[in-house]
């Protein structure tokens, strides 16, 4: 016969229930003992409200990236910090460039084909012209743009075609923008990166 729920309790579940002591529960026997504690690190290690920031442990953060990518972020950041905020801007790798390092790219163009070398080699540059050494600085230059900046665009700067550009937004401050290099975030998030 099926026990219908809306039954009373019965007599024999009202006994094994009364039978039932979570104090007498039958378990298996155990050897395991309190863990060992050590006074000495209690005694070293500061309370968590004293302690500093968590340290970066993310598999992506231990990372050795690219000096030079590092060393052009933090010149197009001191770029971006000159720029007013009243209104919008367009900028160019090639513009970051020249005000760097005050070489004309035309002038490097020029003194390649007179067969001049005017750039210095830089470690890990391995061309032997003055255009591929400008090329290397300006992949860096534009990846630190497209990061901040999205893809860039086709337009006309004072009346010049310019292949690569990015739309500086109105009131932008590149001191709140989180670098794109890992390298410089623990710098940014304690205010001593400048800008």
């Amino acid at each position: 016969m099926p026990i219908d729920p809306r039954n009373p309790v019965s007599e024999l579940e009202k006994e094994l229930q009364a039978q039932f002591d979570p104090a007498k529960l039958q378990r298996f026997t155990s050897t395991a003992q309190a863990a060992a504690k050590s006074d000495y690190v209690k005694e070293l290690v500061v309370p968590e409200e004293e302690r500093g920031l968590m340290p970066y442990t993310k598999e992506d953060f231990v990372i050795s990236e690219n000096p030079l990518r590092v060393e052009w972020e933090k010149e197009v950041r001191k770029f971006l910090q000159k720029l007013t905020t009243h209104t919008s801007h367009r900028v160019t790798a090639a513009m970051i460039y020249e005000w760097a390092t005050n070489i004309k790219i035309a002038d490097l163009i020029e003194a390649d084909t007179a067969g001049e070398i005017i750039t210095e080699e830089a470690e890990g540059i391995r061309t032997q012209t003055n255009a591929g050494r400008l090329n290397v600085h300006l992949r860096h230059i534009n990846w630190v743009l497209r990061e901040y900046f999205g893809k860039p665009y086709k337009t006309k700067i004072m009346g010049r075609e310019v292949g690569r550009a990015y739309t500086v937004r109105q009131e932008f401050r590149v001191k709140l923008k989180k670098p794109a290099n890992m390298t410089l975030w623990p710098e940014w998030s304690e205010g001593t990166l400048n800008p």
